[in-house]
């Protein structure tokens, strides 16, 4: 009887045993299970952004976006660091205006990976504009309204005529891009200084060079980050769509 009892309940802890190692088999994927943190979301998109400049100050304010809302890794160096070669594998590169433009330069003309501008004094070493091509507004001159000139293209982010990308006057920058170029928006009072603009792939830039991945130059100015309307956060969001997005 004893033996009869023994075996009846070895055969029970087989079978309990067996039944849960069964549900762990049948657990959903991680890709497939929901998940609310940003990490998880990072990790589904597959897309990454090489962001030079600096983590803190209005650089993070940035960095959080990409983060919270484009779902986007961010890898970020320092313009003393930067070199060509750390931009592969990247899906965009993201030139904070918090850089030394010196230390920056041509570094990313010739790589297949889109970058976004924010720093106006590389437009002439880039090709975007021609030399000396570019400028801000401050102090005195500082702003916080542009004029959409293309409010059909995606750039434009749906938006139209004169918008507040500022809540206040603010520093905002501009360049007088090459033929080549679609320009989105430009101050007010002036259509050959552009706040928004890009190039396309394929195109020409002012150096008569082909453009591998599309480029955008982006008015916002380090420190103005805190200032952004909502509409200046669209037209920075549609940026990055537009850029990442396959041709």
């Amino acid at each position: 009887m004893k033996k009869l009892i023994g075996s009846a309940a070895a055969a029970l802890l087989v079978f309990t045993l067996t039944a849960c190692s069964d549900v762990v088999s049948h657990q959903l994927p991680v890709s497939n299970q929901p998940s609310s943190t940003t990490a998880a979301k990072s990790q589904n998109n597959g897309k990454s952004v090489l962001f030079i400049g600096q983590e803190g100050g209005g650089d993070g304010i940035v960095i959080k976006r990409f983060k919270e809302k484009h779902g986007l890794n961010v890898t970020v160096v320092s313009d003393k660091e930067v070199t060509t070669e750390k931009a592969n594998g990247f899906s965009l590169i993201y030139v904070s205006e918090s850089v030394n433009s010196g230390k920056i330069k041509d570094k990313f003309v010739a790589t297949p990976v889109p970058v976004i501008y924010d720093e106006p004094q590389i437009s002439g070493d880039t090709g975007m504009t021609d030399p000396d091509m570019n400028g801000k507004l401050e102090g005195e001159n500082a702003t916080k309204t542009i004029q959409i000139r293309n409010a059909q293209h995606p750039l434009a982010a749906g938006l139209n005529n004169t918008v507040d990308v500022y809540k206040d006057n603010g520093k905002m920058s501009w360049a007088t891009p090459g033929k080549d170029a679609i320009v989105v928006a430009t101050l007010p009072d002036d259509e050959q200084k552009a706040t928004i603009f890009a190039y396309d792939k394929g195109s020409q830039n002012v150096k008569g060079q082909m453009v591998p991945a599309r480029e955008v130059f982006f008015y916002m100015m380090f420190g103005e980050e805190i200032n952004q309307t909502d509409d200046g956060w669209k037209l920075f969001d549609a940026a990055v769509r537009w850029a990442t997005e396959k041709k």
